[in-house]
């Protein structure tokens, strides 16, 4: 007996061995065609799982399964570990739970736990869905091991939108095996086609950060961005599911306590009420109704100080706005996310001269009707000392067109600084084609552009062409601002010229070896006024390469001219008169791997600066011991040295996140400069009391510190305390 026994653990150990063996043997399908497919179990609501992390409920046992995993970075090929994934559902939630295991449980990486916090530093999952199948974009669930998650919107392939939050629920835990985690997804949370019969698109990626490997279940092509749904799998047999009323209220209230500490010093409080209201007018179409919107609780902006002659561009930190931005970009933010010429820029509503202007009322509309992708938003603004209230207004549409390709319009009306009529009307289109030469992508955007207003009317309009692959990448563009053309509700800070851009880059990735990938190209940029006159030129050749451990180190070469028409002023007064400059210089950056409990995101530059020297350096360094604690410290130098004088800029910043749990965090920013001579100092607690109840605790206190006469000179300007309760009622 003893022997026969023997003999049958011999097989069923040969015979796992071998199918061990096979399933890597197995060749790896062609990505151009698969499609993987699967079809969640249905359940009654009593079967539903408790998700707590553990696999112990009986729905786990029934449900569908798939675990057909392959490695698309660094190469495409087998995973070096396995991953399973269970799917059920009923008629108000799909459930989902991963089985990551892994070989050494004890180097998975899981260090972050806040609510919307940088998960995908981590080992962790991307389970993205695309429930109308337009293959453009969908909605985003990110976890890592902790439970930890994220939730996001992608549009058009793009980047995702963190901003976007919606009611649903994970729990994770770390086992001898790897790691489990638990998911469920309420119908009620999303959007989706009653009427779809081909199934939602799927994309199931994770992240093997401390191997430093990306595991997919469909588009499982390495050339493919791992937020596009052109290639996506499929999830089929989802039906008869409640959508309910599509109707969210979401109650706030918001306490007030300010103190000013200036003479004469003045305390108040206040209470504010405030109230969004979401309704879906059909199931790909969401209205927002803000009322009294409160921004007290927004994390500082990034200093910057200006030591250039053109305006700088600071990014939307808002919540109200960065929800569905993405609906109200215009070729590609002319051109991929170039600040001067926009149409819209959100930061123009309720911020003006840099004071904050009360936002009584706001409506938006987002979402596509009948197949035209549709974005409204009109806001109306509380009065101040110097202005009347007013309504600003954007509406964006766009339509595909031509298989893959898209045409787009916007229009804008107002003036937030209430100086002038203004308004704007444009059009876009943007033609891609996903199999040029083979298999690549080829875009091509072009836009036009008017601005009216009661000072003057003028227009704006350009071209580009681009082939952003990962082997070979090229661009060439062209466009005009004209010198009048100023959207009141957009962003231009450099009027009156004509922009020549052209770059290209060779990417070499390798197999077994010390780095994944480097590559080389050159870029160009060649202004000039509108007399042919060169304004500014610009000739660079870069060098990037990223290790196996995704550390990456660049460096760049350039050489050119900047012609100044006007004398400007650098920081402390200095002077900068009209002449023809050169801009030669070398530039240098490290980004070390997320993967580590520390790291590094610096740079360092010298060049040639209006006549003199310029040495700029960035040191970042990040610290993550443990999932209760980040920190990130940043200091930049500013050196400048020019013939009429030197001016040093330091900026100081630091960001601080504590969890004491994965509801419960503490996030800290200060941040000071030596020019403007003011400390910030910003610090919230979030405790998410369930998934659609959240309580907001802020402090923050602003102060003069003077740089060489610390910390005896430190004035206090003004602190606030800010609680804040809300609670989102789904319908």
């Amino acid at each position: 007996m003893k022997h026969i026994a023997l003999g049958l653990v011999c097989s069923l150990f040969i015979g796992f061995s071998g199918a061990e063996a096979q399933t890597k043997n197995n060749p790896i399908p062609d990505p151009a065609t698969y499609v993987p497919t699967v079809k969640p179990v249905r359940i009654s609501p009593e079967e539903a799982p408790i998700i707590d992390g553990y696999l112990d409920d009986s729905v786990w046992e029934k449900a569908a399964v798939i675990d057909e995993f392959y490695k698309v970075a660094p190469t495409l090929g087998h995973p070096s570990e396995k991953t399973r994934v269970y799917f059920a559902y009923d008629a108000e939630a799909l459930y989902v739970a991963f089985e990551a295991f892994d070989s050494e449980p004890e180097k998975i990486i899981n260090r972050i736990m806040t609510r919307d916090g940088e998960v995908w530093r981590d080992d962790m999952i991307r389970f993205y869905i695309d429930p109308f199948n337009t293959g453009l974009g969908g909605f985003g669930f990110d976890i890592n091991a902790l439970g930890a998650r994220l939730d996001r919107i992608i549009q058009k392939g793009r980047a995702p939108i963190d901003e976007w939050d919606t009611i649903w629920d994970t729990e994770g835990r770390v086992t001898d095996e790897g790691w489990v985690v638990e998911m469920v997804i309420p119908f009620r949370s999303i959007s989706f086609d009653p009427e779809n019969s081909d199934g939602w698109g799927l994309l199931i990626t994770r992240e093997l950060a401390h191997k430093s490997e990306e595991i997919r279940w469909s588009s499982i092509d390495p050339g493919v961005a791992k937020f596009d749904f052109r290639q996506p799998g499929r999830l089929v047999g989802v039906q008869d599911i409640e959508q309910g009323l599509g109707l969210d209220v979401e109650l706030l209230g918001t306490v007030i306590a300010s103190r000013d500490w200036t003479n004469p010093r003045d305390d108040d409080v206040s209470i504010e009420p405030s109230a969004n209201i979401y309704y879906k007018i059909t199931q790909s179409l969401t209205g927002l109704l803000t009322l009294n919107s409160d921004f007290s609780d927004t994390p500082l902006d990034t200093r910057q100080i200006n030591t250039g002659r053109f305006s700088l561009f600071q990014p939307e930190t808002r919540d109200f706005f960065l929800q569905d931005a993405a609906v109200f970009e215009f070729a590609g933010d002319i051109f991929t996310g170039s600040p001067n010429g926009q149409p819209f820029f959100s930061r123009r509503i309720g911020i003006v001269n840099g004071e904050q202007v009360d936002l009584k009322a706001g409506l938006k509309l987002s979402g596509e009707i009948k197949g035209v992708e549709l974005g409204v938003l009109s806001a109306i603004m509380g009065e101040t000392d110097n202005l009347e209230s007013q309504t600003l207004s954007v509406g964006r549409a766009s339509l595909d067109v031509l298989d893959n390709s898209r045409l787009g319009f916007i229009a804008t009306n107002g003036d937030p600084t209430g100086n002038t009529n203004n308004s704007l009307y444009g059009s876009d289109f943007i033609y891609r084609n996903n199999s040029f030469m083979g298999g690549g992508l080829l875009q091509a955007t072009a836009f036009y552009m008017k601005s009216l207003s009661s000072i003057a009317d003028d227009e704006s309009f350009g071209i580009k062409v681009d082939y952003p692959n990962d082997k070979w990448t090229w661009s060439v563009s062209a466009n005009e601002i004209g010198e009048q053309f100023r959207p009141a509700l957009g962003f231009v800070n450099r009027p009156g010229i004509r922009d020549y851009g052209a770059s290209w880059h060779r990417r070499f990735r390798t197999r077994d070896s010390w780095y994944q990938y480097w590559q080389f190209g050159t870029s160009h940029d060649y202004i000039t006024n509108f007399d042919g006159e060169m304004q500014t030129r610009k000739n660079s050749l870069n060098f990037d390469v990223e290790l196996r451990a995704t550390d990456r180190i660049g460096f760049r070469l350039y050489e050119g001219e900047e012609v100044v028409n006007a004398p400007f002023l650098l920081p402390t007064g200095i002077v900068v008169p009209a002449g023809r400059y050169n801009a030669n210089g070398a530039f240098a950056s490290l980004r070390s791997s997320f993967s580590r409990p520390y790291g590094t995101d610096s740079d360092i530059r010298f060049e040639e600066y209006f006549g003199g020297e310029r040495l700029r350096t960035t040191l970042n360094g990040s610290l993550r011991p443990s999932r209760y604690w980040n920190l990130n410290v940043t200091w930049e130098r500013d050196q400048i040295s020019v013939p009429a004088g030197d001016v040093t800029v330091q900026i100081y910043a630091l960001e601080n996140v504590v969890n004491m749990s994965s509801d419960v965090s503490i996030e800290t920013q200060a941040q000071y400069d030596n020019i403007s001579e003011s400390f910030s100092l910003f610090s919230r607690m979030r405790w998410e009391v369930r998934p659609e109840t959240e309580v907001f605790l802020s402090l923050g206190h602003g102060a003069i510190l003077r740089y060489d006469d610390f910390p005896r000179d430190f004035r206090s300007l003004q602190t606030q305390l800010v609680l804040r309760v809300g609670n989102r009622f789904q319908f």
